[in-house]
């Protein structure tokens, strides 16, 4: 109980369309610009969260946003 660090291991699985789909709801949640995915920093991010993950080219980040807008309009 003393050593905060200790903790458990949990298997998790790397599904790439799920990262996309959150990092469209991210930008549409936070109103950030497209670009923001170029920047260094959040590419640092993301690669350190998940070093399999590759930034998208904006153009498809735009179709990602489209398709959540696009759903959760329909609802």
């Amino acid at each position: 109980m003393g050593d905060l660090n200790v903790g458990t291991f949990k298997a998790i699985c790397y599904n790439y369309d799920e990262c996309r789909q959150a990092l469209a709801k991210m930008i549409i949640i936070d109103e950030l610009l497209f670009n923001f995915m170029k920047s260094q920093g959040c590419r640092l991010f993301c690669n350190t969260m998940q070093p399999r993950f590759d930034v998208s080219p904006c153009f498809t980040i735009i179709k990602d946003y489209l398709k959540v807008y696009v759903e959760k309009r329909k609802n």
